[in-house]
């Protein structure tokens, strides 16, 4: 029988924050590969999520701003996606979570491609509406809302125990504000520190002209945000343990492919910024794993993106990923299981068409080029891992030559210039 596919996918999650969530480190990270590179396309959760269902780098699909569903409809994106794909190769497909900003403007609207459609229309309210199936209804609240989906995805798997393939996503809100972890949870993290190097950076001459009249961040405010959000993942962490039962019991991990990423990480207060959306490690960066049949479990510095999750679940699935449409990411199938990544990407674009900015990943360098002032930074991370002083001395004609190439093309044009 085929193997399954799982999407686990959280809501501003930064890397760092992997480590608190206990079961998803054991019986995930460590049982699977780690990547310690792992990047959004674009770090905003809608063009993510938009991004991380087609296989398209924002300036493929154009969906730049967090209002994503309707430009994504209204140019025939969810026509074509991992879901149509599974789907038509015969899979039994569900969606469980948040999908993008904007459906509650089309509350009946069922994308393409998905048997079963578990999706919040409201998010940061109380009793927020929820689309199941078509059906709206109501919840008590948003994290409610994340053990709903939750329960749905394990109905989904126990009646998938003796047939399938399958391919479902879980995407929770959680850790995204307003941080309201469960009574179990809620002081898990009480008075948990918070002081990264680059919180409050004292000299900001490095950055663009319009971080450096950035007043400080509230260290205190800082401290509870990110209190709140490791609270939340413990909810996140116990609703995976629950998923990874149910596949246990019924049979199904052994064949099931499990990748975990966030749709962006999220900023604290380094370089003074809070949020996301910005081209610095601490909001570009996310956790990303892959848990699969025959993968051995190791760490690794390859260059991923969630562009990449696509083609490899379509491979998985002995589909061709570029059938029909060239996909801007590449699939990981082979060297997941060979282990060999020496042929993997050299170069990565991360980019936030809205802001007109462009990262471009290299070796332990990071390029970020800020278009509309024609401003840019250059980092060594491997020496400046905070990103606290940029190579203002550095010679970067090759790099933005290298950036703007990758930043107008698609398919597998872009994926040449990676290499």
């Amino acid at each position: 029988m085929p193997d399954n596919v799982l999407w686990i996918v959280t809501d501003d999650q930064m890397r760092s924050t992997l480590r608190s969530m206990d079961r998803t480190w054991r019986r995930l990270v460590r049982k699977g590969v780690h990547f310690r590179r792992g990047y959004s396309a674009m770090p905003l959760c809608g063009p993510a999520r938009a991004s991380i269902l087609t296989s398209r780098y924002p300036h493929n699909h154009g969906c730049d701003t967090n209002m994503t569903h309707q430009p994504f409809v209204a140019q025939g994106h969810d026509r074509d996606t991992a879901a149509t794909r599974m789907k038509e190769a015969g899979y039994d497909t569900g969606y469980f979570g948040k999908y993008m900003n904007g459906l509650a403007e089309q509350p009946a609207y069922v994308a393409p491609g998905w048997d079963r459609w578990v999706t919040l229309l409201d998010g940061m309210i109380d009793n927020p509406r929820v689309n199941v199936d078509g059906t709206v209804r109501r919840v008590a609240s948003q994290r409610e809302f994340d053990r709903v989906a939750a329960r749905r995805l394990r109905r989904f798997i126990r009646r998938h125990q003796d047939d399938g393939p399958w391919f479902a996503v879980y995407s929770p809100t959680a850790p995204h504000g307003p941080y309201t972890p469960s009574a179990e949870h809620a002081d898990d993290f009480d008075g948990v520190p918070w002081d990264p190097p680059a919180f409050n950076e004292a000299d900001m001459s490095d950055k663009p002209t319009w971080l450096r009249a950035l007043p400080p961040q509230d260290r205190r405010r800082m401290r509870q945000i990110y209190e709140g959000k490791l609270e939340e993942l413990q909810d996140v962490d116990d609703q995976i343990g629950r998923v990874l039962d149910v596949l246990r019991r019924t049979g199904q991990l052994k064949r099931t492919w499990i990748f975990f990423v966030s749709d962006n990480g999220y900023l604290l207060g380094e370089h003074r910024l809070l949020s996301k959306s910005q081209p610095y490690e601490e909001a570009a960066g996310i956790p990303f794993v892959v848990r699969g049949p025959g993968v051995e479990p190791r760490a690794v510095d390859a260059l991923v993106s969630q562009v990449d999750l696509m083609p490899t679940t379509l491979e998985i699935a002995d589909l061709d990923p570029d059938t029909g449409r060239e996909l801007d990411g590449r699939s990981m199938l082979e060297p997941l299981r060979s282990g060999d990544w020496s042929s993997w990407r050299r170069r990565l674009i991360i980019e936030n068409t809205n802001l007109d900015w462009s990262l471009l990943r290299e070796g332990s360098h990071a390029y970020l080029e800020h278009h509309g002032t024609g401003e840019w930074e250059l980092y060594d991370l491997e020496r400046d891992p905070h990103q606290l002083a940029s190579l203002r001395d550095a010679d970067v004609s090759d790099w933005a030559r290298r950036t703007g190439q990758l930043s107008g093309t698609q398919g597998l044009a872009l994926r040449r210039l990676e290499q």
